[in-house]
């Protein structure tokens, strides 16, 4: 928030430098993020009269004047603006200036004429048409008033000045103004505070005459209030109320406007304005808004309402946003002559939820949003009346609107000196907390070690004794807490099995040349429905984000599929002719826990594209990671929809799926513009974890030599090799120690639709030398297994 600090000494004496001020507040609790010099940008730029004026003798639209600044002779300065005439007083840089943009005036020499300075428009000192009329860029800037001649401009303009920039955090509203940081200025320097009285005289009439108010929701619209003015006077505002809104980065528009924007700026109070010849029907109506309703706001966007978003209307529609911005229908224009001011308090929620939802964020929203006190709402609405009559804009109607259903007053806080000095663990006076609390206006009463401290009614962060305990802290001062060496022992981090078992897989993935990525746990939901997945597919109905960022990031990821096509994607266009990639991520699914939270499970995404990369590659690699975990699986033709259908497998323990691999599908491949031999690979790491087997006691190796016997078998196309090989494998019993798939034949010899698939199987005995008459009855016994399940021969 930006203030002036010419406008903070009107009510707070500041006897110390800028630099200091700055000290103080941020020791005394108010950070201050910066302090800017108005007129850093225009030096050298004073006022003078232009004593004559003539045209320059080469050229079609220069002139040349004589221009008396106040010392010495007068000088010639050639100037191009069509309003330049005698006897105005303008703006005078001379030669040495600086102006806006680092821009120096040095003598010169314009079509053979010499010129010493420049006579200035508004814009090129930095002084906006809302600051000071005049035409803008289109000529100079003439002054309307009388000003000795050689005065500093920037004493006309407000510029000797400082804006200080501070930082109010979300428990201090009240600081949201100039009466506020003026108290804390007063209270941290020691000085007096100085605010005004506020009082207003009535010129008769009753307000009910005007306008009829009614409030159907007190409990989003705790306090509502509202005055009328007649007789309105649309003018501009006086120089000093655009001095003091330009310092704080807002536009002057008229007098009655500005006096709304003034007073927010100066209680803490968002107020509106209310032309009651627009008002339809003289009524205002706080409620809810109902279904099917619409709002054009002063922004001129049409927004649609719900019925949690509170209005203000007039007989026949909305005509405002409570707390945010008002309608376009009840604006005050130069024709308005009757108005209506409202000050009031709205629940912070609500005005949240509302600003959010419509992307709508004003100097209004943002206060209502961390709370306006309902005690000081007439106090703010006095004071804008009070400023109509300083104005003369206009005659206060008697009477006033005042709803409320119950105001909350500051209740009396009991606490222990003794307690408080020693939380704060600096040695407080009873007397040093008496005096800080007074001068933050606390009204304090001491009993021996009872201290009893009822906050301001401004106040409504001040809800303990720990608050208190703050408040004393902060104004004698944090440098009085003592330096004390760190104590206490650190507790020290580790990582849950589920962290263990990643970083346990990492190397192996790596080893296994695959690289790993990370992408955002948030994705569209069109990411998700390029898959192909049908529509009753718990993955299509993911956890939607209350208020995303974009919708590319609308919902919760429900698969690692789409992000992985997506990187894969980006390698491939970037000219990478091979990748293997791998993430971890949580999945979120829509089920609840126990506890009532998302279900999240941990998974790994594999994709990879290139030469010399296959399914069988792809499937190798994930068996490395189940063996790794002690898991044996076994191979089942099919995955889901977006792999290929003749190219794909599931790894399975079980009756648990533990891995979905192969070839993605070709439409999917030109979804994301990948070769259709890139390879995909999805293993669920609860199931494999679920399904891991402890590495156990060692074996001792054996000393009896291994023995050999290859076997080709002739069976149908269609057949599985992973069966046949779990059925060798159960047939030959505990003697069996490997069996590899070392070759498969397709031809002419063998007949159509058949294959040739070659296994080697090797035996070893823990105990003897193993035998022709050992091994015969378990290859016949493996034969027959084949035979009768199969349908398979021994190739001859």
């Amino acid at each position: 928030m930006k203030l002036s600090m010419n406008w903070i000494r009107q009510y707070a004496d500041i006897p110390v430098s800028p630099a200091e001020y700055e000290s103080q507040m941020i020791m005394h609790g108010t950070a201050v993020e910066s302090i800017d010099y108005l007129g850093a940008e225009c030096e050298k730029v004073v006022v003078g009269r232009v004593l004559t004026c003539r045209d320059h003798e080469n050229s079609d639209h220069l002139h040349v004047c004589t221009v008396d600044v106040g010392s010495g002779e007068p000088l010639q300065i050639v100037c191009g603006a069509p309003n330049v005439r005698e006897g105005i007083l303008v703006p005078v840089a001379l030669v040495g200036a600086k102006l806006p943009g680092g821009h120096v005036i040095n003598k010169g020499k314009l079509r053979g004429v010499e010129s010493y300075g420049m006579l200035c428009s508004g814009p090129e000192i930095g002084v906006p048409v809302e600051l000071y009329p005049s035409v803008g860029e289109a000529g100079l800037l003439i002054f309307n008033e009388d000003y000795p001649l050689g005065m500093d401009v920037r004493k006309i303009f407000g510029l000797d000045d400082y804006a200080v920039d501070f930082e109010i955090l979300a428990n201090r509203p009240d600081c949201l103004c100039v009466w506020g940081i003026a108290r804390e200025t007063a209270a941290a320097l020691g000085t007096k505070l100085n605010l005004p009285e506020v009082s207003i005289h009535e010129v008769g009439g009753d307000i009910r005459d005007h306008v009829s108010v009614y409030v159907r929701d007190h409990e989003k619209c705790p306090r509502y209030a509202a005055r009328v003015i007649k007789n309105v006077r649309i003018a501009p505002s006086p120089l000093w109320i655009r001095q003091v809104l330009h310092a704080a980065g807002m536009r002057s528009i008229n007098n009655i406007v500005d006096i709304t924007n003034l007073v927010m700026l100066e209680t803490g109070h968002p107020m509106h304005a209310f032309d009651l010849n627009k008002v339809r029907g003289r009524q205002i109506i706080v409620r809810t808004a109902e279904p099917g309703e619409a709002l054009r706001t002063l922004d001129g966007k049409d927004h649609a309402l719900t019925e949690n978003d509170l209005l203000i209307c007039d007989a026949e529609g909305p005509t405002g946003l409570a707390g945010i911005m008002g309608g376009e229908e009840s604006e005050i224009t130069e024709g308005t002559t009757e108005v209506m001011f409202e000050c009031a308090t709205f629940d912070r929620a609500v005005t949240r939820l509302s600003a959010r939802r419509m992307g709508i964020r004003t100097e209004s929203s943002g206060r209502f949003e961390r709370g306006v006190s309902a005690n000081t709402v007439m106090t703010a609405l006095d004071r804008a009346c009070q400023l109509v009559e300083q104005l003369d804009a206009g005659e206060i109607v008697s009477g006033h609107y005042d709803y409320y259903e119950k105001l909350d007053p500051p209740q009396p806080i009991v606490c222990s000196v003794k307690r408080l000095a020693a939380r704060t663990g600096v040695d407080i006076a009873a007397e040093e907390m008496v005096d800080a609390l007074t001068k933050l206006n606390f009204t304090v009463s001491l009993d021996g070690d009872c201290l009893t401290v009822t906050a301001p009614d401004y106040r409504q962060d001040v809800e303990g004794d720990a608050d208190i305990c703050e408040e004393v802290l902060r104004m004698v001062g944090y440098d009085r807490i003592p330096s004390t060496r760190l104590r206490g022992e650190t507790t020290p981090g580790g990582f849950n099995p589920m962290m263990q078992r990643k970083r346990q897989l990492r190397p192996l993935l790596s080893a296994l040349g695959y690289d790993e990525i990370m992408t955002y746990s948030f994705v569209s939901r069109k990411a998700i429905a390029s898959l192909g997945l049908p529509e009753d597919d718990p993955r299509m109905n993911p956890i939607l984000v209350r208020n995303p960022l974009g919708e590319d990031t609308a919902c919760m990821r429900t698969t690692l599929a789409p992000d992985m096509l997506r990187i894969l994607g980006s390698n491939y266009h970037y000219g990478n002719e091979r990748a293997q990639l791998y993430e971890f991520g949580t999945l979120f699914s829509t089920e609840r826990t126990e506890e009532g939270l998302f279900r999240e499970s941990p998974a790994l995404a594999m994709g990879a594209y290139g030469k010399g990369l296959d399914f069988f590659s792809l499937r190798g690699a994930v068996e490395t990671l189940c063996v790794q975990e002690g898991v044996s699986v076994t191979v089942v033709p099919g995955a889901d929809c977006y792999y290929h259908p003749g190219r794909s497998a599931r790894l399975t323990c079980g009756d648990a799926v533990i891995a979905q691999l192969g070839q993605i599908h070709p439409d999917i491949a030109q979804k994301y513009d990948l070769p259709e031999t890139t390879l995909l690979a999805e293993v669920d790491l609860v199931a494999l974890y679920a399904a891991a087997v402890p590495m156990g006691q060692a074996a001792a190796v054996s000393h009896m030599q291994a023995v050999s016997r290859d076997l080709a078998m002739v069976m149908p196309e269609s057949q599985p090799l992973g069966p046949v090989m779990d059925a060798m494998r159960s047939a030959a019993g505990s003697l069996l120690e490997d069996i590899r798939l070392f070759d498969i034949f397709r031809g002419m010899q063998l007949g159509p639709n058949v294959k040739s698939a070659a296994f080697s199987l090797t035996f070893r005995s823990p105990d003897q030398t193993l035998t022709d008459d050992t091994l015969n009855p378990i290859m016949n016994k493996v034969l027959k297994i084949c035979k009768e399940k199969f349908n398979a021969e021994i190739r001859s």
